[in-house]
């Protein structure tokens, strides 16, 4: 496995982390009290793994395709709505929250459609 697939994979099981974190752990976390900080948080968690997720692709085949870029963005809006329901049916003192839904599933998006902007700039494929 390549060191982008690992990458993506470890920002995969951190945000799994950062998803079943128990309600109160998370008040005790919260140092930053800016209403919607936390959609901000969850969009850039899920840009960020399509990113992961999307330079690993691109750094095997040497280039993506679409129809590659939609299954990538499927993952993570998938993943995202597990998450989601996982919170609201498994978590301790977590509950579903279609605004985090939205939140995730709108920075994979946002980052499918910058992914071939960005990727060509150096500071993105150092970190990708």
């Amino acid at each position: 496995m390549s060191s982008s697939y690992i990458k993506a994979l470890v920002w995969a099981i951190l945000i799994f982390i950062g998803s079943s974190l128990s309600g109160d752990t998370l008040s005790d976390v919260k140092f930053i009290n800016i209403p919607g900080f936390d959609k901000f948080v969850h969009f850039t968690w899920y840009f960020l793994l399509f990113l992961f997720l999307a330079a690993a692709v691109y750094k095997k085949n040497e280039s993506i395709q679409i129809k590659q870029i939609f299954l990538l963005l499927m993952v993570c809006v998938v993943y995202g709505g597990l998450l989601e329901f996982l919170q609201g049916n498994f978590f301790v003192k977590r509950s579903e929250d279609v605004f985090d839904f939205i939140a995730n599933s709108s920075g994979a998006i946002i980052a499918s459609l910058l992914f071939s902007y960005l990727y060509k700039r150096k500071f993105w494929k150092k970190w990708l």
